[in-house]
């Protein structure tokens, strides 16, 4: 009875250091997927005034990323709304040239900003300056998109 049980308890130790080995081996590569995706760099679009520089708009691109640009044609007044999306590679579909890409509008109010879901920013100040809203991408490791903007929040 004794050497069974010596048996069963030198089993389950046995088991336990194979499952603590396999785990350990998990932890370790789930610590490096984690890491390379946070390296992997992906597009981001800024929305800046211009010739201002100001920061309207900071976002990663994904393949399923979109915009819309909304305002009240002058002298019309008739309502528009350009909807514009991305390529894999960051770059906006059916736009020909290079970037950075420059939205000038002819409108009698404010024109709006939608990125995909998130609330509307009002582009007042813009229309106030009489400046454009003009949109770069480019590609910055994913761990390092934060930090620059708690930098630019400084």
């Amino acid at each position: 009875m004794e050497s069974s049980t010596r048996n069963k308890v030198g089993g389950e130790s046995a088991g336990t250091a194979f499952h603590e080995r396999r785990a350990r081996v998990w932890d370790r590569w789930t610590m490096a997927s984690i890491v390379f995706i946070l390296l992997v760099p992906l597009p981001i679009a800024r929305f800046e005034s211009w010739p201002g520089g100001d920061i309207v708009l900071d976002r990663p691109i994904m393949p399923w990323s979109h915009f819309q640009i909304c305002y009240i044609s002058y002298p019309d007044g008739m309502p528009v709304v350009e909807f514009h999306t991305f390529q894999w590679n960051g770059r906006l579909e059916n736009r020909e040239g290079s970037y950075p890409v420059d939205f000038v509008w002819l409108s009698a109010e404010p024109a709006v900003l939608k990125w995909q879901n998130a609330p509307e920013i009002v582009l007042v100040d813009l229309h106030g300056k009489g400046e454009t809203l003009r949109m770069k991408t480019f590609w910055r490791p994913l761990l390092l998109w934060p930090f620059e903007a708690l930098w630019r929040l400084r």
